[in-house]
């Protein structure tokens, strides 16, 4: 609630300070635009929302009944029981908050060290099996199983403290290409039966944290985290070291990376890298909430555009499509009120305050090495994309790339030496 009223506050002033000094209606209807935005993310629109948690939590769980048919989840973006969201948050705030083994005299949190190398011997592993497979006229990585294997990996190690050699290629694979479809297909079938094959395999995992959980279970867990990840980390590894290719830039913004991790003092380039990914590329591209809970009648959700809002030349400038970390070394108040990729006010992402900034660099910078364009190069499948205009950049240069599943799903990895 006090971070709701702060929020408030510094929007009404900041849009006090603007009318005071310019009287222009289009600047005024920006202002509204973000307020309107604003509203619907923080529950604004509701009388007296913040003393009411069930009701909160309804307005927030019912655009997302799909998931509960489809996978099974019950956590606190499907629940309106109090009880369970309040058990979700506390062992995702116990995640979160974690490190591991910090050296109080270097700063460096390990946390983020193994996680790195983690991430660096799944990619190896594709890499070498790219280079081995026969029968192959080119060698290719398929990038958006490539990035969904590699983050369930490292979401599965960090949650439940498994092993990486307990998740196999092929084991990974089939959970992810499983939620894949099912997340599809749950959007035109909304009670979509739960996928036997993606429980099964679910069943054979060891985990040594929180052993003994079931298969929704260990879907209402990691899935907040998995599904908000993968594409971010995807969208945002092949802007950065492909497309708008800057190679001194992202160099030096990286250089550091996962050592600095952890250590606010050093990590503010790096974490650059994920911020303007997330403001290019949100995680959750429009944000949903139930209009009433009082009607019994199915009522179109509230939509609140994240993506529209985040790219908007009017508040980020003319080059407002383009990625340039740099952005954030200083942003005006208008640019901050316009920044939420963590949502504000009540049921904020757990993993604000530096966690998904963190998980999203170590992954986006081990794939930006890996998968370099010294190693290979990216083919979308896509005539426009894929025209090269003078041999390094590409058309469309400014363009943020496309990001539904169905266009990240063509997009492959093409190895120069194997």
């Amino acid at each position: 609630m006090l971070a709701l009223g702060v929020s408030t506050i510094f929007l009404a002033l900041t849009l006090r300070s603007w009318r005071s000094r310019r009287t222009d209606p289009k600047f005024e209807d920006l202002g509204a635009k973000i307020e309107a935005v604003r509203r619907i993310v923080g529950f604004g629109y509701v009388p007296d929302m913040g003393r009411d948690l069930p009701q909160r939590l309804k307005l927030r769980a019912l655009p997302n009944e799909r998931l509960v048919s489809a996978f099974g989840v019950n956590n606190s973006l499907t629940t309106s029981d109090p009880d369970i969201h309040r058990d979700f948050m506390r062992v995702a705030m116990e995640v979160t908050k974690r490190r591991d083994n910090n050296d109080s005299n270097t700063g460096v949190d390990s946390r983020w060290v193994r996680l790195y190398g983690i991430a660096e011997t799944r990619l190896r592993h594709d890499l070498q099996f790219a280079a081995s497979s026969k029968g192959q006229p080119t060698k290719t990585i398929p990038l958006a199983d490539c990035a969904q294997r590699l983050c369930l990996t490292v979401v599965l190690v960090d949650n439940f403290d498994m092993d990486p050699a307990d998740i196999p290629t092929h084991t990974a694979s089939i959970i992810t290409r499983e939620i894949n479809r099912q997340w599809i297909s749950s959007k035109s079938e909304p009670q979509l039966p739960k996928s036997d094959l993606l429980n099964e395999r679910l069943r054979t995992l060891r985990l040594r944290r929180l052993a003994g959980l079931s298969p929704e279970e260990i879907l209402s867990r990691i899935m907040p985290q998995y599904e908000t990840l993968w594409r971010v980390v995807l969208l945002t590894f092949v802007t950065a070291y492909h497309r708008e290719y800057r190679p001194a830039a992202v160099k030096d913004m990286a250089e550091d990376v996962p050592r600095c991790l952890g250590d606010r003092n050093r990590e503010r380039k790096a974490l650059r890298l994920a911020e303007e990914g997330l403001r290019l590329y949100p995680s959750n591209k429009r944000i949903y909430r139930a209009p009433s809970t009082d009607s019994e009648e199915r009522q179109e959700p509230l939509s609140a555009d994240l993506e529209a809002i985040q790219r908007d030349p009017a508040i980020w400038g003319t080059d407002a499509l383009e990625f340039r970390p740099e952005r954030f070394d200083e942003l005006t108040n208008l640019q901050k009120l316009a920044y939420f990729p963590y949502s504000i006010g009540y049921h904020k992402c757990p993993a604000f305050g530096g966690f998904g900034n963190r998980m999203i660099t170590t992954l986006v910078v081990a794939m930006g090495r890996m998968l370099s364009r010294e190693a290979g190069e990216v083919w979308f499948g896509d005539g426009e994309l894929d025209c090269d205009c003078d041999g390094e950049a590409r058309r469309g240069f400014h363009r943020p790339l496309p990001t539904g599943r169905e266009d990240v799903d063509q997009w492959s990895f093409r190895l120069r030496h194997y």
